[in-house]
């Protein structure tokens, strides 16, 4: 064997885009590590980042495409592909239109820069409705509060390099690297933080990250809602200047009046947590004078998701720690520059949403993921493709999910690894993975400083995959949208040139003759509330604080048990990087006990929806009534449980946190 030759890239499985030494010999790749260069990640990369060798050269790696003949998926070369996609998608619009089309990008697609900018504006182009990602299975709390406060859905907070307070809810950053708020080396960030001043978690499970915290409080599922209502209300017990806030937010009246019932003794009845524990953190609050608030799936996914990140932003503004060095920052994007708008794109207005739900409004102009069994039941989604998704281990109610896509005409799933979403494809376009392919990073106002990098493929692209981004434009051309609006050669197009355009004539060329990434600032403060839409932040949107009020009359008979997700070190989101994690229960003993289960036993989780048999743990790291199961798993499938009846009414995102179970053991274990 030659000497490996080590190529420097960036990681791409999530958004914290880690620096990586890639070690090759010709088309294997033989090893991953940190690269100890790289200004913002210095060395640091995950578990799953090191697997990458292994996932690329796994046995279920797409080596060409697929078509679905006489039942059975048959390998076929690109063309004849998309030969058949078009003679489809003829048939479908020219009976039902272009709205008979629509597109689910998921997380393989935002990781994929020229799919990612290809798929929006071909959706644009086509001006089909139908338009679906995984934003509303996971994070819509997010953009829907965003666009409610701020009046913008541009603003993505960060956590401040000079933070002294540090509150997770509801995330492990250690595992997921975070959500949105972008968490390069999440170790050593924790650790700094410690140094600096303090870090708290709210947790049902002692996790990664909590094991690094200060303080945990383990509460009980579902209740994170109260803890932060709390600390909103000691704010106003404990004085505000009402007219410097004034000048900064309205409706801080109807803020303080819905937080009112939360004293101290109720929120300790409520979640679990001792009355002293909750008085040192709203000391600890009050001491500081500014924190930030960082918040995951465990929350978002959940009923109160809207509620937990309404709460956590209106403390923030409340203590002025939004747009400061010692709170959270907003990254304006080394390509956007928001910084040097004179204001913020505002939210557009509502729009309906698809006929099944006309009540849940669009977001981003998407609709619901969870919607999709619904529009194709009724006859008006007839051709779905999916970007880089998996979403029958994503979505919800997977029997009538797996039905529905059956009576597709066409499921045209673009992929660089066999799923269970593959396994139901009529057409299945199997793409280079992120070592086969240059790229940039999709979203920088998500980036953990005011930064972007190139990278140029690490092993040569075999000849049977192809690039994402030019099976979008293929499938733009059958529907008459030109991709590009200049009458550009597909066959003529490489990748870089795709590249070229997104980065709005900045000096691409420099990025990629560049040997690291190009950092312009580290963080800017100071800039974003001047450039509110509307002038100031709205404390209390009318929207959420009614639904805030229903959350809190439902609490009260809140369920003995429920599901909540959990994060794995070496899986994510549908794909397996490597050998260790195996899908388990997670139950607190006198969980276990009450329903005559024992650890290791098989237990079956029962809901209104369906039935989950999985291998149950019984262990004190996890609080009463919540268990444990992560998502993500083909043959574990917690969607089974969940229903996509049950949907949040502002945003349409189901609820895979906090359904109702019981456990029943299952004889013979």
């Amino acid at each position: 064997m030659s000497a490996p030759t080590v190529h420097r890239t960036f990681c791409r499985i999530c958004i914290a885009a880690c620096g990586l030494l890639v070690a090759t010999d010709g088309d294997q790749v033989l090893d991953v590590k940190g690269d100890p260069d790289h200004p913002l990640s210095a060395g640091y990369t995950c578990s799953k980042g090191r697997a990458l060798p292994s996932s690329h050269h796994d046995r279920r790696r797409l080596q060409h495409c697929l078509v679905r003949r006489d039942g059975v998926l048959t390998p076929a070369p690109w063309r004849a592909c998309l030969d058949d996609v078009a003679h489809v998608l003829a048939d479908v619009v020219a009976e039902h239109g272009t709205d008979a089309v629509g597109f689910f990008l998921g997380g393989g697609g935002y990781q994929d820069t020229a799919a990612y900018w290809a798929a929006k504006r071909l959706q644009t182009r086509l001006g089909t409705t139908q338009r679906y990602s995984d934003m509303t299975i996971d994070s819509a709390a997010k953009t829907l509060v965003t666009e409610l406060m701020a009046g913008t859905p541009s603003l993505v907070p960060h956590v401040s390099s000079d933070v002294e307070l540090l509150l997770l809810v509801g995330t492990n950053p250690v595992v997921s690297h975070g959500q949105t708020t972008t968490y390069t080396d999440p170790v050593e960030r924790l650790r700094a933080a410690r140094r600096r001043g303090a870090v708290w978690v709210l947790d049902p499970r002692v996790t990664e990250s909590s094991r690094l915290a200060d303080r945990h409080l383990p509460l009980r599922a579902g209740t994170d809602h109260a803890v932060l209502a709390f600390l909103v209300r000691e704010q106003f017990r404990r004085g505000i200047d009402r007219e410097l806030l004034s000048a900064r937010a309205q409706n801080a009246d109807a803020l303080e009046a819905a937080v009112a019932p939360f004293d101290r003794d109720r929120v300790a009845t409520v979640t679990g947590v001792a009355p002293d524990a909750l008085d040192d953190l709203a000391d600890a609050v009050r001491r500081t004078g500014r924190l930030a608030i960082v918040t995951g799936t465990g929350v978002t996914m959940s009923a109160g998701g809207n509620a937990v990140e309404w709460l956590a932003w209106a403390l923030m503004v409340l203590t002025g720690s939004f747009d400061h060095p010692a709170g959270m920052w907003f990254n304006p994007g080394y390509f956007a520059q928001l910084d040097q708008r004179d204001r913020l794109p505002a939210s557009a207005p509502p729009a309906p949403g698809p006929p099944s739900r006309p009540d849940i409004p669009r977001l981003l102009g998407e609709w619901p993921a969870a919607l999709l069994a619904d529009e194709i039941e009724a006859g008006r989604l007839r051709v779905l493709v999916v970007l880089g998704g998996n979403v029958v281990t994503a979505l919800p109610d997977t029997g009538r999910l797996l039905a529905a896509l059956d009576r597709l005409d066409a499921l045209v799933v673009l992929e660089t690894m066999h799923t269970e979403t593959v396994d139901v494809a009529t057409h299945v376009v199997a793409c280079p993975d992120q070592l086969e392919r240059s790229d940039l990073p999709t979203l920088d106002l998500f980036s953990s400083a005011v930064s972007t990098q190139y990278t140029a493929p690490v092993v040569p692209c075999p000849a049977g995959l192809v690039s994402m981004w030019r099976t979008v434009a293929e499938i733009g051309r059958t529907l008459g949208a030109d991709l590009f609006g200049d009458g550009s050669d597909l066959d003529e197009m490489a990748d870089d040139q795709v590249l070229a355009r997104i980065a709005r004539g900045r000096d691409f060329d420099g990025l990629r003759a560049a040997e690291a990434p190009v950092v312009a600032r580290a963080e800017v403060h100071g800039w974003a509330e001047a450039r509110l839409p509307h002038g100031r932040w709205d404390l209390a949107p009318a929207p959420l604080v009614a639904q805030f009020a229903a959350l809190v009359s439902a609490a009260e008979g809140a369920p003995a048990l429920v599901v909540t997700p959990r994060r794995q070190p070496r899986h994510m989101n549908g794909q397996h990087f490597r050998d260790g994690d195996e899908p388990t229960a997670l139950l607190h003993p006198a969980d276990a006990a009450e329903s005559d289960v024992s650890d290791g036993d098989l237990v079956d989780i029962v809901s209104e929806a369906g039935v989950l048999r999985v291998r149950a743990v019984v262990t004190d790291t996890i609080a009463r009534g919540a268990v444990s199961v992560p998502h993500g798993w083909g043959n574990t499938n917690v969607n089974r449980l969940m229903s996509a009846r049950e949907l949040d009414s502002l945003t349409g995102m189901p609820r895979l946190s906090g359904t109702p179970v019981t456990l029943r053991p299952c004889e013979g274990t």
